[in-house]
């Protein structure tokens, strides 16, 4: 039976492989409507302007997915577990013995993992503030920050050099998530729509870019706005999971 189950599995992909092959060699795009949306766009890339301009309404509602995901995870393991000094004295107890980390990986990755950390927030900060320009934005930028805390987090636990205490990263994902909306009633002010891409307001520039760069008007701020709403919503769940985790061994070890 395994044997014919190998066969059915390699003549699936030899048969999927060739037709997607085939369809590559002979691909015929149609233009459609795309040269209409591409004349039209604001910044220098269309990702962006696909993320922040012509779907605004739908990368805020991801914004509102992640948050509702924090809300939920923080509703099955308990507002408790945002308690990080109750978090670090239970970790200094004897009884938990898994969360040390000292036996669980070498001192190499214990070595890399702080100037890798340091690495990938900082490529996050500069892909945040640079999203305008380039395919990249709030979502990437954020995610490498947040990879970023998590890769400190699963080498040191909670000794961990890189610590977002839990009230910060609660007002900063506020702050986040209203920035957001809020840059959406500029539109409203001006033209009565909301989320609109401005490149000015009353005469005075929004974004002053580098000579040579159109003026992007609010992307600039709704890269910065979405990366720290999921810079904070990531670490979050990410906090919550680890302290469940030192939670449960201390109860065990008890």
């Amino acid at each position: 039976m395994t044997q014919k189950r190998e066969i059915a599995v390699a003549l699936s992909f030899v048969f999927f492989g060739s037709a997607i092959i085939y369809s590559l060699l002979n691909i015929n795009v149609v233009g459609g409507v795309n040269y209409i949306y591409t004349q039209n766009y604001v910044v220098p890339n269309l990702v962006t302007a696909v993320l922040f301009d012509w779907r605004a309404f739908d990368t805020l509602g991801e914004c509102m997915i992640l948050v509702t995901s924090v809300l939920v995870t923080g509703m099955v393991f308990g507002r408790g577990l945002f308690g990080f000094e109750f978090l670090k004295d239970t970790y200094e107890k004897e009884q938990v013995k898994t969360t040390d980390t000292e036996d669980e990986f070498t001192s190499l990755v214990k070595v890399l993992a702080m100037p890798f950390s340091i690495i990938l927030m900082a490529l996050g900060i500069s892909i945040i503030l640079g999203g305008h320009i380039t395919p990249g934005g709030g979502f990437q930028g954020g995610s490498l920050i947040a990879a970023s805390y998590i890769l400190s987090i699963v080498a040191f636990g909670c000794k961990s050099p890189i610590k977002f205490k839990h009230h910060f990263l609660e007002k900063l994902e506020s702050f986040g998530a209203l920035l957001f909306m809020s840059l959406g009633f500029l539109g409203i002010l001006a033209s009565g729509y909301y989320l609109l891409n401005l490149t000015s307001f009353s005469g005075y520039p929004l974004f002053f870019g580098p000579l040579g760069l159109e003026n992007t008007g609010i992307i600039p701020y709704l890269n910065i706005a979405v990366g720290l709403k999921v810079l904070a919503g990531l670490s979050t769940i990410t906090f919550l999971l680890t302290g469940e985790k030192v939670v449960k061994d201390y109860i065990i070890g008890k």
